[in-house]
Parts: structure tokens; sequence; C-alpha cells
């Protein structure tokens, strides 16, 4: 689970309920044998989030120097054929994912019932992830003075974070024993490294410095 200081807007509990009212929309997301399918639920208006995760793993992962992307060939080996990624604005505790444990939603019971299999659920607070900021003198290894570099910047930071809190909770999907700091040492340290990855790739620019995602 990741947690931020983050609060959340008052009406973030209304807007949540009224989602729901309002039904959901659902993308699949294939990125390769390693990963899993990922069948991704969205409020209905918001595909905006399911494309953002999908941009994530379709096309940001990959990019990733293999040695990164690495860290995680262990977790994804351990993990269910399918996961579902329940996708919001924002969690009404502040926090940015969580894995469920069990089934809360339709449609990872359906999947369960018609394939009999183990099908694995997270949420995921798409826009807090978004504003999110670990490392944030990073962004001083790049000259960002025109906007177009600051888009692309802040870009490149909310996928890598995206990634970072969605394998956190694969983790925890895989390993539901394993204890929260051995789990968060992980993410920590793949967001820092695809963080550096992809500002050097990007910009040429590099940074060193140390964080904790439980910020």
């Amino acid at each position: 689970m990741h947690r931020t200081r983050h609060r959340v807007r008052p009406k973030a509990l209304a807007v949540e309920l009224a989602e729901r009212l309002l039904g959901r929309g659902e993308r699949l997301i294939q990125t390769g044998e390693e990963m899993p399918l990922v069948v991704a639920g969205y409020p209905r208006g918001s595909a905006k989030l399911a494309a953002a995760l999908s941009e994530s793993l379709r096309f940001t992962l990959p990019s990733l120097p293999q040695s990164v992307r690495d860290s995680y060939r262990s977790v994804l080996a351990e993990l269910p054929s399918v996961i579902v990624a329940d996708l919001r604005k924002h969690n009404t505790c502040s926090c940015l994912g969580h894995h469920h444990q069990s089934a809360t939603l339709a449609s990872t019971r359906q999947l369960s019932s018609d394939t009999g299999q183990s099908v694995g659920e997270i949420d995921l607070a798409v826009e807090a992830i978004r504003a999110w900021e670990p490392l944030p003198l990073a962004t001083l290894a790049v000259p960002a003075a025109d906007r177009k570099t600051r888009t692309r910047l802040a870009d490149l930071r909310f996928h890598v974070g995206l990634l970072s809190v969605f394998l956190h909770e694969l983790e925890h999907v895989a390993f539901p024993d394993r204890a929260e700091s051995e789990i968060r040492a992980r993410s920590d340290d793949f967001y820092s490294r695809a963080l550096r990855a992809q500002l050097s790739s990007e910009f040429g620019a590099e940074f060193g410095l140390s964080f904790s995602l439980a910020s």
C-alpha cells in the first residue's frame, strides 16, 4: 500500500460514489509474455486513466534498461495470469494504490469463474500518482526552461511513478505475506533507477539522490 501526505478534496467520496452509479468501462492491456494480462477498469468518461496505464506498460516499461526491468522478474513469475486493475482518480484514504486479498469487483469474480483460475486485483489512484513527486530535486538535473521540456519531464515522472506503484501492488499480490518494508525497498529502488534511466535517455541528465516512497 502506498500512502502520501496529499489530502484528497472533501468531495472525493461523493465523486467516487457518483462514478459507481455511472458505471465503469474496461480496457484490456497486453504487454508480452512476462507480464500478466491486465484488465483495466475505469469510471465512465475517464478512459484516459486506462490509456495512461497502457502507455506505462506498453511503452515506458520496455524502454527501460533490462537491468532495471529484471528487478521484478521474480515477482512477475509468481503472479496469476490475469490482473484486474481498478483505476480511480483518487482514493478517499489518500493511498496511491492497494492490493485486494479477496475480489471486490464483479469482473474479477467473473473472470475467475470463467477461467477456473486465480485472478489478482489491485486499485490505483491515477491522478493522485500524477501529482505525487518523490525525488523532487531530480528535476533540477534538467534545464526545463521551456514549456515543452517541462511538459515532457512531468510526463516521464508520471509514467515512471505509475509503473512503480503498479509493480509495488503486484508484489503484494504475488507475495501477500511479504513485509511491506521489503516490498517498498524494491519499488523505491525501481523508481530511482527508472527515473534516472529516463532522464539520461531523454535529456542526457544525471542525478544521485536517495529517498523513500513512503513519504
